[in-house]
Parts: C-alpha cells; structure tokens; sequence
C-alpha cells in the first residue's frame, strides 16, 4: 500500500510540474484569454444587431458562449456594444455598412 501511495505522489508531483511549465511558456495567451471572452462577444453581437440586423435576443443567443459575461449595454444612438466579462471590458462601435464593427 506504501508503495502504491509513494508511486502516485510521485506521478501527482510530475504532473503537476509539467502542468507548470507548461503555464511558463505559454503565458501570454493565458493571460489574454480574460479580455477573448468580452471582445469576442462585444464585436460579434454588434456585428450580428448592426450589420446583419438581426433581433437582440437572437444576437445575444448567437454570441452566447461557455463562460458567460458579467455586464453587457448596448448604445443604440452611437451603435456601440460594451461587455464585460472575466473583469475585462471591450465596446465595439459599428462603423458602416461595408466596414461593419470594429473594437475601440
């Protein structure tokens, strides 16, 4: 039993080492990866109500996503989407017809 017990401290402490490294050398797109979530949701949802013109609750089920946001308003006289999200804050602001949205 001792053995079995030392044998999975010693693969649980491997792991757990790998998964470190791992964290190391892939740090930056782990620390980008809050602001994804409210950038992804604030330009597609703009581009889904703005340029496809498409209902809001239906955009919001278009951009829905795994990990929900925190806050969401939407600006209908300047055209602009802000969501938070993973404490991130992103606006999208609708540009024209050809371009469409864009991220401020």
């Amino acid at each position: 039993m001792k053995k079995i017990i030392k044998y999975l401290t010693r693969v649980l402490i491997a792991t757990l080492v790998m998964i470190f490294i791992w964290v190391i050398f892939n740090w930056e797109n782990i620390s980008n990866f809050p602001n994804i979530i409210s950038s992804f949701y604030a330009k597609e949802f703009c581009s889904c109500y703005y340029v496809m013109g498409l209902p809001e609750e239906q955009c919001h089920h278009y951009t829905k996503q795994y990990i929900s946001i925190s806050d969401f308003k939407i600006d209908k006289e300047k055209k602009t989407v802000t969501v938070s999200g993973l404490g991130k804050t992103n606006t999208a602001f609708f540009e024209n017809s050809r371009v469409g949205c864009r991220l401020k």
